[in-house]
């Protein structure tokens, strides 16, 4: 209102000033007093702009004024009424200044009473999740570290029904018998017909404890739905059916366990269904009678239970019969086949390479074996130096740089003895390949290969050597023949993977064993290949005598930080401490060779040594494993001490 005034008194100014300025200059009669008389009409026109500029000047300073109070008032008013807390504090965490929300909310509270309360509540600010919990209520604390202003608002509604969205998700799972055909095989209808009605009774009952929904899909397969809040509550109770169904079916000398995949984290169920099913495989291939629970999420890490028993033998002739004809249409499409095998790799590698590269020959496809000179044990440097007394064997084998410069865009990698291709002699070797297959008796773990083509992952098989030759066995005819280096090379694989055919061994074993034999194996030579040197050994016992007991019946053995083992040494080591009397578990720590820190673990199947691995990121079997990590051997027997307190439970009956 003012700016109009003072504008309009302006302008009126200006008119009357032209107006008096034109009757000057016409009525008046002489120059002299027209002159005169325009100079004093000038002059009060500067004097009426002078006053206009400081009644300007005077309306801003006033709306300045009031713009301020108004937003000081709105500044207090939000400092005093919002619920949000604020709290200033100065260089050495003492309060200084709290809005009346933060002493309603924390004025009974050590965090605005004691400096190192106040402490305690920057430190929650500066978390990856700055939450804090007062008073069964849920605040999101924000740190304005420039003012030193700690800012707070209550979030407990908001979590509440983020959890409650949490435990309402979907979940699907899928239940398979494991072993239901084998043991069915030789049963009439009336005991078939018992058997199910028992088995059904011991799961639903379960099912229904834990209000899940489920359906019989098959003789040996069910569906179930639940809730995640249900799911959770399996978890807590690490999933008890497999301890209930393992109890209940030894009992009744029914050799039948159970095996889940479960699925969530997703509003997609086509996808979660998928997810189940691959998690069943995944239990499955790992051996069966235990859960693998997976969210359908980025970067999500499976969970499993149970696992407490060896895996029973599944695979049958027609299943390995197929895989040799899978595996020879991939030759036979392939430029050529390139083998490889895990780093240091040892004579089940071996044998089983050079069986691949034999089938690879009964196909006329161009083979090679990818081996690092820089990686070796000393049993596969003597394996070696007996190859190169066979040209033909010789001429195979080649070094990682080699295997990049003759592979084509065509070519197929046949991974052996391993199914984790960080463990590959030359990752960047497998990178490089689009077309791969993977033939194995570890168990899967987490990390596997993105897309292969063919999975010959049996983790009841003794060795990858006694796959291979298996598959030879099917192939074997008068034009495809192996040689007798590579019948005993595939015969020392299975030796060292079965401790002279002591450990995981079963009827499959013993003929393959007997087939390698009638095809001219050497076993004298496998045990000159596989025998110690006395260095090796003295390494061994020097280990031996560091043997320390976890339990009565557990043993752990701790290597010098700055002494370096090769990894069979190792290995060695913790298979003759489970020979003796009343070990049922070994552990050896050792630096190796390459820089890490190793553990090989073993069990006579009392411990579940493959858990206890995995857990520290390696893998293996029930009763054979090992991982590899980057710390001191110090650190790698604490976190082996605190992995094995935590897997008691994982022992077999």
């Amino acid at each position: 209102m003012m700016d109009k005034k003072v504008r309009k008194q302006f302008l009126l100014s200006v008119l009357l000033t032209i107006l008096l300025e034109v009757v000057t200059v016409v009525w008046l009669p002489t120059w002299q007093i027209k002159v005169l008389l325009i100079m004093m009409i000038n002059l009060l026109l500067a004097v009426s702009i002078y006053r206009v500029i400081k009644l300007l000047h005077q309306s801003n300073e006033e709306r300045i004024k009031i713009a301020t109070a108004r937003a000081e008032e709105g500044i207090t008013s939000a400092v005093n009424t919002l619920p949000v807390g604020i709290i200033a504090y100065d260089s050495k965490n003492r309060l200084q200044w709290a809005n009346p929300y933060a002493i309603l909310q924390l004025g009974e509270s050590e965090y605005l009473k004691t400096t190192a309360g106040m402490a305690e509540l920057i430190a929650v600010s500066e978390k990856n999740k700055p939450y804090l919990t007062y008073e069964a209520r849920d605040y999101l604390v924000v740190k304005d570290t420039e003012n030193q202003l700690l800012y707070f608002q209550e979030i407990t509604r908001e979590n509440e029904l983020r959890q409650k969205n949490l435990e309402s998700r979907l979940v699907i799972g899928i239940l398979a018998l494991d072993n239901y055909d084998e043991v069915t095989d030789k049963m009439d209808e009336k005991e078939i017909s018992y058997l199910n009605s028992f088995l059904t009774t011991y799961i639903s009952d379960w099912m229904n404890e834990h209000q899940v929904f489920y359906k019989r899909i098959n003789s040996e397969r069910y569906f179930f739905s639940c809730q995640y809040q249900d799911l959770e509550v399996m978890m807590e109770k690490k999933f008890d059916l497999l301890d209930i169904m393992r109890k209940a079916t030894n009992e009744q000398a029914v050799p039948i366990t159970i095996s889940m995949g479960i699925a969530y984290g997703t509003e997609n169920p086509e996808k979660i269904g998928a997810g189940a099913q691959s998690n069943l495989d995944m239990a499955l291939v790992r051996g069966g009678d235990q859960v693998v629970v997976k969210e359908e999420a980025e970067n999500s890490k499976a969970q499993y239970f149970g696992g407490k028993t060896s895996s029973n033998i599944k695979r049958t002739r027609v299943r390995s019969r197929a895989i040799g004809t899978a595996l020879g249409e991939l030759m036979d499409a392939a430029d050529s086949v390139f083998i490889m095998g895990h780093n240091y790799p040892d004579m089940d590698v071996i044998g089983a390479a050079f069986g691949v590269a034999a089938l690879a020959g009964f196909h006329e496809k161009a083979s090679w074996v990818v081996i690092d000179p820089a990686k070796m044990i000393p049993d596969v440097e003597k394996a070696l130096k007996e190859i190169q007394k066979y040209p033909e064997l010789a001429k195979k084998i080649v070094t990682p740089q080699e295997a990049m410069q003759r592979k084509s865009t065509n070519s197929l990698l046949v991974m052996v003895d391993y199914n984790r291709p960080s463990l590959s002699v030359s990752p960047a070797v497998y990178e490089s390949f689009e077309r791969v297959a993977v033939i194995d008796h570890h168990r899967r773990g987490e990390e596997f290969p993105k897309s292969p083509l063919l999975v010959y992952l049996e983790s009841s098989a003794s060795s990858a050597s006694e796959l291979v030759a298996e598959l030879i066995d099917f192939q074997d005819d008068r034009r495809h023949q192996i040689t007798k280096l590579e019948a005993t090379l595939l015969y020392g694989g299975m030796v060292v993977d079965t401790k002279s055919f002591k450990v995981r061994t079963t009827s499959r074993t013993f003929d393959i064993a007997s087939f390698l034999k009638a095809k001219g194996a050497d076993l004298s030579l496998a045990e000159y290949l596989l025998s110690s040197d006395l260095q090796s050994y003295l390494d061994m016992s020097r280990l031996i005598s560091k043997t320390e007991y976890i339990t009565k019946d557990i043993v752990i053995v701790t290597g010098k930080e700055d002494q370096s083992y090769d990894p069979v040494t190792a290995a060695k080591a913790a298979d003759t401490l489970l020979g003796l009397q009343d070990i049922h578990a070994s552990f050896v720590i050792t630096k190796r060779t390459d820089g890490q820190v190793g553990i090989s673990a073993r069990s006579n199947g009392s411990v579940n040594v493959q858990v206890i691995m995995e857990d520290l990121g390696g893998g293996g079997h029930f009763t054979n494993a090992a991982v590899q990590l980057k710390t001191s051997v110090a650190d790698a027997k604490e976190q082996l001490l605190a992995v094995i307190e935590k897997n008691k439970e994982n022992q077999s009956n």
